[in-house]
């Protein structure tokens, strides 16, 4: 059983899975019983997700529904993700206001989320590994933001090797927390260009342009290292949170 950030005693954590698209999951508010939840989730096809400042015109959402992947926009902020079901798994943790796991740090509040991705992932690759958490200095100066979530590396995110594995974001209030977390389980590359209008991307104000083209995202497993299952990912981080996961429910949104 992982303990939070504070060393304070265990919570119960509940967990519930998800099948819809990515869009309901992403309106979904927590539950007003103040508790501890983890939500697992997995949309019927593939997605491209923009962040909550992002443009719409970034996507070319006709080509990319033509080609049964699901255009849509998060309510936290960020870069631009995209979801396969088929490597991909999607998980939050929802972290009620007075618990020992919240902090009221924007960046710290994800470090124990990415500890313990890092911890699953470790105990998954063995001496493919290591994944290492990324707890960013502060800095003095305003880095240029990155188009594709993947392409920067955040407070709490996880690395192995030079690659991007786990992306974080987070929505929240003064009663609760929602962190978002996304395990990569491949990263599409080049696959992803006819889907985004460059020109649009380049003109955005502060986007970093060495991060525009999803072909140099050093995202994913490196060469050589496969992730297991989206569904072992998620039940090996239920298991070594100490979750309900006998008490799960499962519902399907539209």
């Amino acid at each position: 059983m992982s303990s939070p950030p504070s060393g304070a005693p265990p919570v119960r954590w509940r967990v519930r899975s998800s099948t819809g698209s990515a869009e309901a999951f992403h309106q979904r508010d927590p539950e007003p019983d103040g508790g501890h939840h983890i939500w697992i989730h997995t949309p019927p096809r593939p997605a491209l997700i923009l962040g909550s400042t992002q443009p719409p015109e970034l996507v070319r959402a006709d080509r990319a529904r033509l080609d049964g992947i699901e255009v849509c926009r998060r309510r936290s902020g960020g870069g631009l993700v995209h979801l396969d079901p088929a490597t991909d798994c999607w998980l939050d943790a929802i972290v009620p206001a007075g618990s020992p796991w919240w902090d009221d740090d924007v960046g710290k509040a994800f470090h124990w989320l990415g500890q313990h991705w890092g911890t699953v992932l470790d105990d998954l690759l063995g001496p493919s590994g290591p994944a290492l958490v990324h707890r960013p200095a502060p800095t003095a100066s305003t880095p240029a933001r990155p188009l594709w979530c993947f392409s920067g590396v955040g407070h709490g995110e996880v690395t192995v090797g030079a690659s991007k594995v786990v992306g974080l974001s987070q929505r929240r209030t003064r009663g609760w927390i929602r962190l978002q977390s996304l395990v990569l389980g491949r990263w599409p590359g080049s696959r992803l260009l006819p889907y985004v209008d460059l020109d649009v991307a380049r003109a955005i104000p502060g986007i970093d342009p060495e991060g525009i083209d999803p072909s140099a995202v050093p995202a994913g497993p490196p060469v050589g290292i496969r992730l297991p299952s989206p569904a072992v990912l998620a039940a090996t981080f239920v298991d070594r949170l100490g979750a309900d996961a006998a008490g799960a429910s499962s519902v399907t949104s539209t």
